[in-house]
């Protein structure tokens, strides 16, 4: 492994043990959704990040908000 693909395993493992010790629900969810692009990163999936804050596929990533004459 890589040493920033060993870091991101490492923070993942981490942000996990983390979620597993909050006690609230949004705090769990958080670490849990941290946790997750962590483990992005280490197995190629951390292109999905956008960098103004709407999800892939919402309303303004080309996603069916985007396209005229299609049912929301």
């Amino acid at each position: 492994m890589r040493d920033d693909t060993t870091y991101f395993y490492a923070r993942a493992e981490t942000e996990l043990e983390l979620a597993q010790r909050a006690t609230h629900p949004e705090a769990v969810r958080a670490h849990y959704i941290i946790a997750n692009h962590y483990l992005d990163r280490c197995y190629g999936g951390g292109e999905t990040a956008v960098a103004d804050g709407d999800p892939p596929g919402g309303e303004g990533a080309g996603g069916p908000a985007d396209k005229p004459g299609r049912p929301d």
